[in-house]
């Protein structure tokens, strides 16, 4: 009898192979245009698509056995469509798994099915108000405001020109980043979700924003460099850079010398200029759910290779901020969900004081 991580393994497997038929029966059940029948009568297969999209979310929760990124993904759809809507979308999976899997490997998928349809079933919580929202002054409500509106106007140089301004007269850097571009980018992917603003306008936001991040690099290098040195980079796919680029800066703050990849980076690459470079800790997030293996990979190629087992991994991203045991299942050292709590996860991890020959450290942030 094959053990439970096979079995998850070998469910994950099926669900990858057979996307498109799982993704045409649910969108049967549903009363949607098959793929097929949608590119025959030329029009955009974009519901089989979101369906696949939800199966491959499904798979990636088995593997990792985490029902949260699952659940993760389907509170998008939910925020996006409704919950009626994810809830149906749900039970059509359901349907199509249970035509296609083995009885051992259904069992696995309608377990993670289940929990994520009772938890979008449950009666909303009010959402209570951050510790960083609660200490957030007026003035840099204002100029997050500010710099938001200009950005929807297409003014990027005011855009831009308004907070570098407030860098030129002594304003954190930090605060900037944390009071102003933060809260104005979460503002900018709201709007979309909601359909108020297009895709085209969310991009021009968030290329504005790393631009103006770029722009602000000679303030995070003033400091005195501390002898170490980190790499960042988001996995293969993976296009959501600008939180990675947040902790990078941070830590150049912090005396880290920072070596910083950007998007969507192959693992061997990765890997390969974590041990040329002999970096002490590599920065890694997951945007979506389906990253998360990709990142168990990277960890796994690092801590098999003499040149880089010594590499400290912190991870962040939303993922991680639903489940926070995923971390240490990915064989990470430590996650941190902000900037200034990365600071301090790896000041944990990098404390002078311990010897070489201490266990390696468990850190954790659990702000929200």
């Amino acid at each position: 009898m094959p053990t439970t991580d096979v079995l998850r393994e070998h469910a994950a497997q099926r669900l990858y192979q057979e996307l498109d038929a799982l993704a045409d029966y649910a969108v049967n059940q549903l009363g949607l245009p098959s793929s097929s029948t949608a590119a025959g009568t030329g029009t955009a297969p974009t519901n089989p698509e979101q369906l696949k999209q939800h199966l491959l979310a499904l798979a990636n929760a088995i593997l990792m056995d985490s029902p949260a990124l699952f659940e993760a993904h389907m509170s998008q759809v939910s925020e996006q469509a409704g919950a009626e809507s994810a809830l149906e979308q749900i039970a059509a999976i359901r349907k199509a798994v249970l035509l296609r899997l083995s009885v051992g490997q259904y069992a696995l998928a309608a377990t993670v099915l289940s929990a994520v349809t009772n938890s979008l079933s449950a009666d909303p919580t009010p959402a209570v108000p951050g510790k960083e929202s609660a200490a957030r002054t007026d003035e840099l409500s204002a100029l997050a405001s500010g710099y938001l509106k200009l950005l929807l106007a297409a003014d990027r140089p005011a855009a831009q020109r308004l907070l570098l301004d407030e860098a030129e007269n002594g304003v954190d850097v930090r605060d900037i980043y944390l009071d102003v571009l933060q809260p104005a980018q979460r503002e900018v992917g709201n709007l979309w979700h909601s359909g108020t603003i297009s895709v085209a306008q969310e991009h021009y936001c968030t290329a504005a924003t790393a631009s103006l991040m770029a722009q602000f690099q000679p303030y995070f290098q003033r400091t005195p460099r501390n002898g170490r040195h980190l790499l960042a980079a988001c996995v293969a796919g993976d296009l959501h850079t600008l939180g990675l680029q947040m902790v990078a800066d941070f830590l150049e703050y912090e005396g880290w010398n920072v070596s910083y990849l950007g998007a969507s980076t192959p693992l061997e690459s990765i890997r390969a200029m974590a041990a040329e470079q002999g970096v002490d800790l590599l920065l890694a997030a997951a945007s979506m759910p389906h990253h998360v293996p990709l990142l168990r990979e990277l960890v796994t190629s690092l801590r098999r290779d003499a040149a880089t087992q010594h590499v400290r991994v912190l991870v962040g991203g939303r993922p991680f901020a639903r489940d926070e045991a995923l971390w240490e299942s990915i064989g990470a050292d430590g996650w941190a969900s902000s900037a200034k709590e990365a600071v301090a996860v790896v000041q944990s991890l990098f404390n002078d004081d311990q010897s070489a020959t201490q266990a390696k450290p468990i850190a954790r942030a659990h702000v929200r």
